[in-house]
């Protein structure tokens, strides 16, 4: 079972986000993936700033397993504002009853062909209740995985070349496909449609197993083992908490300014291995970091943040090792005393 996100966490998404309720009164919005990373994030966000401003807002989380979503998250599950919809997005009836915004975290089956044919249904469903509904902004949360490498050591800017119908079938190709047709599809419904192409995070509910780098290592800390870097440690990557991608996420929904493709990340380059070593260091400065030497693949993930930035002028997100400290506060309370001071 996941736990309730930090009561400072939820405050900083409301300090930056709270000219964008303030006006708004009722408000209710359908999410997809509301169990996942993204959408759990900005589902607790949208509870606490209704209870915070008094305002009656509502949700309805679309989620193919309702008792996984009531099990992992059940202070969510069971919040008397939202409504569990059981059911999958490509096939998703129209909800009674209004809907003001529609945020759209893709999910990810295990069999490419399959993953296709979802995502492709899924998008074209959800546009059709957005445009029947007359919401007034929809989000699709991406991923930077839909751009080809880059080639030198430079931010990847939102007009890089990208996987696509012409690569072979692939998840990044698959993502780029489905980007299209959101932008197509909501262009063609007049409906005020933004995507966020989301790189590197850390943060509460952030998994400690897979593709993710620093969760991996995370991992090796609480299980008191060295942190293991499988390859050279020479690829870069940058990582934003989770409370300031929210922040971001609320303010291209929300603003009604913003339709279009932005990335969404920090700016902070890391190679790998000094990452590792952050992590080791939460508990031991002195901490074994084992770097096992295989050879890396050039891999430059950071994005070029210039147009958000320009969109919304916002505070300065956390630092890395402010990042790093919170996220391992929540993972850990007992070992928090551990930890040295990060600044």
């Amino acid at each position: 079972m996941a736990l309730a996100l930090p009561q400072e966490d939820l405050e900083r998404v409301l300090e930056q986000t709270r000219g964008l309720w303030t006006e708004r009164g009722g408000v209710r919005i359908l999410f997809t993936g509301a169990s996942g990373f993204f959408g759990s994030w900005m589902l607790e966000s949208f509870l606490f700033a209704g209870t915070q401003l008094d305002l009656p807002f509502r949700a309805v989380a679309v989620t193919r397993n309702a008792e996984y979503f009531s099990r992992r998250l059940p202070h969510l599950a069971g919040d008397p504002r939202v409504e569990v919809l059981e059911a999958d997005a490509a096939t998703l009836p129209l909800p009674a009853g209004p809907v003001d915004y529609l945020i759209h975290s893709l999910f990810a089956p295990a069999a490419l062909p399959e993953m296709e044919r979802q995502f492709g249904r899924a998008t074209k469903r959800l546009l059709e209740i957005a445009a029947q509904k007359s919401v007034r902004g929809c989000l699709l949360c991406s991923t930077g995985a839909v751009y080809k490498p880059p080639l030198k050591l430079l931010p990847i800017p939102e007009a890089s070349l990208r996987f696509g119908a012409g690569d072979p079938l692939s998840y990044p190709g698959i993502r780029a496909q489905v980007e299209d047709q959101w932008l197509a599809e909501s262009s063609r419904y007049g409906l005020s449609a933004s995507i966020a192409r989301g790189f590197a995070f850390m943060g509460p509910r952030l998994p400690l197993d897979g593709q993710f780098a620093v969760g991996n290592f995370l991992r090796d800390v609480l299980a008191g083992e060295p942190v293991t870097v499988q390859g050279d440690g020479a690829p870069v990557r940058s990582y934003l908490h989770a409370a300031d991608l929210t922040v971001r996420l609320w303010h291209l929904l929300v603003s009604g300014q913003a339709s279009g493709v932005y990335n969404v990340g920090s700016e902070h380059a890391l190679t790998i291995a000094e990452v590792a070593r952050a992590v080791a260091g939460l508990t031991n400065p002195a901490a074994d970091v084992r770097i096992l030497g295989k050879d890396s693949p050039f891999s430059y993930y950071v994005p070029d943040t210039a147009r958000i930035g320009r969109a919304f002028p916002l505070p300065p997100p956390l630092s890395f090792c402010k990042a790093l400290q919170r996220t391992w506060n929540w993972l850990d309370p007992r070992l928090k005393k551990l930890a040295p001071n990060l600044n």
